[in-house]
């Protein structure tokens, strides 16, 4: 498996070195990662399996890194209202208006992501790009020794174009709005965003 538990990609038959530091000491060795005697594998096969695999890590950390930077978006303007209840002022209600406007860009990128379920029934979020890139994802994790499906390599692709629809709507939104309201928020005398670096 190429994603098993939290190891990630699985490592390739063949020979490696190994370097460690630490407090200023540094020690290195070699070491082989011998095929699985229990399984007749294809090394073409294998080397196929895990460059797909390296790419949908790839994509899976893009994603959820695009999710975690949301959130943390959302957590700060959500202290900026809850400072703005209590100081109220004309450049606080410039940034409460600035801070509506650009919850309403993130929650529709959050939407996009993962959105939320209807209040009855069955909750399916199918639709959703995190289920749709975790499932092409595991597509590929599947199929271990074996050449992985066309079935899961058509799922992946297709999971692969609506990330890359998504993510210039997700830059835009951080390098622009989200930005802006920081320089308001610095006019103002206080910053809670970190630097943003666009995915890729």
């Amino acid at each position: 498996m190429f994603f098993g538990g939290r190891g990630g990609v699985t490592a390739l038959p063949g020979d490696y070195t190994v370097k460690i530091k630490y407090e200023g000491e540094e020690a290195s060795g070699t070491f082989t990662v011998a095929p699985d005697p229990r399984f007749k594998a294809d090394l073409a096969v294998l080397i196929a399996n895990h460059d797909l695999a390296v790419e949908a890590r790839k994509l899976s950390a893009a994603l959820t890194s695009a999710q975690q930077q949301i959130q943390a978006a959302q957590k700060a303007i959500q202290t900026v209202r809850d400072y703005g209840r209590a100081n109220r002022g004309p450049k606080m209600m410039d940034i409460m208006k600035a801070a509506d406007e650009l919850d309403k860009k993130l929650k529709g990128l959050a939407e996009a992501i993962n959105p939320t379920p209807a209040k009855q029934g069955m909750a399916d979020r199918s639709s959703g790009l995190m289920s749709q890139v975790m499932g092409g994802v595991s597509g590929l994790s599947r199929a271990g020794y074996d050449p992985v499906s066309q079935a899961a390599k058509v799922r992946y692709e297709k999971a692969k174009v609506k990330l890359a629809e998504f993510l210039p709507k997700f830059n835009e939104v951080f390098e622009k709005d989200v930005e802006a309201f920081k320089v308001l928020l610095k006019e103002a005398g206080f910053s809670l965003f970190d630097p943003f670096k666009p995915l890729r």
